[in-house]
């Protein structure tokens, strides 16, 4: 069983290589409002996905008695959910702000595609673990 910091580690591999994917697309199939608007969901959804990460990692540390963190990581800790919401938010906002440089519905998929990641890592650690 992978601890907080290796799943982390594996949905970052998981996720760069999907943006990497995205940006060839983007650069080389005339689909380039789509493949954008997946490759900006997708980071605004990872970096959603990050703070998350690093609210657990506060929190944990924290309640077992580690280390001491700066005010900065109690603030991003404290406003995790604004934060994500607010990402949300920007992410689409863009999409509507520049409907011929990002698809909409692209944004959202890309936006959604990391639960999609962390449902597909959680069944594979299922039939691992059968």
């Amino acid at each position: 069983m992978l601890t907080l910091d290796g799943k982390m580690k594996r949905y970052t591999i998981v996720v760069s290589l999907l943006l990497l994917l995205f940006l060839v697309g983007y650069f080389l199939t005339v689909h380039k409002p789509q493949f954008l608007g997946l490759l900006v969901g997708l980071a605004f959804s990872y970096l959603s996905l990050w703070t998350t990460f690093r609210k657990a990692r506060v929190i944990g540390d924290v309640a077992a008695g580690l280390t001491k963190y700066s005010t900065f990581s109690y603030i991003i800790a404290s406003f995790g959910v604004l934060i994500r919401i607010g990402l949300a938010i920007l992410c689409v906002w863009l999409a509507l702000v520049y409907p011929d440089v990002l698809d909409i519905i692209s944004v959202i998929t890309g936006f959604s595609l990391i639960y999609i990641i962390i449902m597909a890592d959680m069944l594979i650690e299922f039939g691992r673990k059968r």
